[in-house]
């Protein structure tokens, strides 16, 4: 059950941001599976469970994670998809024609495994790397700052190691299509943070940067790629900065409006998936999952989901063969078992690459009598054409 509760109810803590204690909880997931945990199918012990709670710094607008301190484990390593490869060398590429770099000019580059590398696409582009102890012409975060529990340490080192003259690049899971789609599942244990242009904007302030682009990239259900520089530096500030704080603004990102039904959005997404895999089950068809994504315990465990719904699911992850998804008794199989058994229906956990996955599965299929329909949660449910 989720839970959106009030600022009076809940308990201040630190913000993860700016130190602020001005914190307030806006919506509390209850306690679920721990996303990273994938037992060994064989496991019989209770999976772990964790608080997942959401606050906002009234100080810098932080959406973030709560108090509540768990461990987080390394999971199992996911496979990089060509979704993100592609988007990985079209960033890259972008990047230096946007930010006016020109072959010997450095580069520092700090990633996360969800995010992967742009290294490749900047070598390419004649840029010369660095380890992260010098300083560079162009400093490149890739989805790493949604694992860091405090936000002042790392961004502080980041702006330390932009040259003068040189710029820093995030790149992050945006809230702003979080929160407009009810992308309920993104919320998950490991992910501290979740940001906005204009929590962002108020973070670099602190350690001296502006944001000057800001451009929206579709990979991983909607991201935010935020350029900024120093602000002694000659700046010109693109029009994208407020275009993007403005949509911000419009949906109520400047203070808690934004967040406030969220909670109640989420859970009617959550029943959906239910209500829907009951109707599959009374209809007498075969399902399974695709994906095997830290964000599936999270919606299956607010859509009281286990394997007599969901029977099994898929995933190219080698690391992941002979596990299961966390809080549930679903195994996790490689995709071959999807042609074994030839479910009528596949539910695309990982539905930020659907497209993707759809290619994959047709090119499968081919030649077989094999056609399964594809079903998809998020952004929009509904069949994949």
């Amino acid at each position: 059950m989720i839970y959106v509760v009030t600022g009076e109810e809940s308990i201040q803590f630190t913000c993860r941001g700016c130190s602020s204690p001005e914190t307030s909880l806006i919506v509390d997931l209850g306690v679920v599976p721990a996303s990273d945990w994938f037992p060994l199918l064989d496991d019989p012990g209770d999976d772990p469970r964790w608080p997942l709670r959401l606050y906002m710094c009234g100080v810098c607008l932080l959406v973030q994670l709560g108090p509540d301190v768990h461990p987080t484990p390394e999971p199992p390593r996911a496979v990089e998809s060509a979704t993100s490869r592609r988007h990985a060398w079209q960033s890259a590429i972008e990047v230096v024609h946007a930010e006016g770099l020109a072959p010997g000019d450095t580069t520092i580059e700090l990633d996360s495994h969800h995010g992967g590398s742009w290294s490749d696409g900047f070598v390419e582009a004649g840029l010369r790397p660095l380890p992260p102890d010098q300083a560079a012409d162009l400093v490149v975060d890739v989805h790493a700052l949604a694992h860091e529990p405090s936000l002042e340490a790392p961004l502080a080192a980041h702006a330390a190691r932009v040259a003068p003259g040189g710029c820093l690049v995030l790149e992050f899971h945006h809230l702003l299509p979080l929160i407009a789609q009810s992308q309920v599942d993104t919320i998950r244990h490991g992910h501290w943070v979740y940001l906005s242009l204009l929590s962002v904007q108020r973070l670099l302030d602190r350690q001296g940067l502006v944001a000057t682009r800001a451009v929206e990239v579709p990979v991983f259900g909607g991201s935010l790629r935020v350029t900024a520089r120093r602000a002694e530096d000659r700046l010109v500030i693109d029009p994208s900065v407020e275009r993007v704080l403005a949509a911000e603004r419009a949906i109520g990102l400047d203070g808690r409006s934004g967040l406030a039904d969220f909670g109640r959005r989420g859970l009617a997404v959550a029943t959906q998936l239910r209500d829907h895999l009951i109707g599959i089950r009374e209809k007498g068809l075969s399902v399974a999952g695709y994906g095997a994504p830290s964000k599936a315990p999270v919606l299956l465990a607010l859509a009281e989901i286990d394997e007599t719904l969901l029977p099994y699911t898929v995933d190219l992850s080698k690391e992941k063969k002979g596990r299961r998804l966390p809080g549930t008794r679903i195994p996790i199989f490689p995709p071959e078992e999807l042609l074994s058994r030839r479910p009528q229906e596949v539910l695309v956990l990982t539905w930020d690459i659907v497209d993707e996955i759809a290619q994959q599965l047709h090119d499968a299929a081919s030649g077989t009598s094999w056609t399964p329909r594809l079903y998809v949660l998020l952004p929009e449910s509904g069949y994949v054409a």
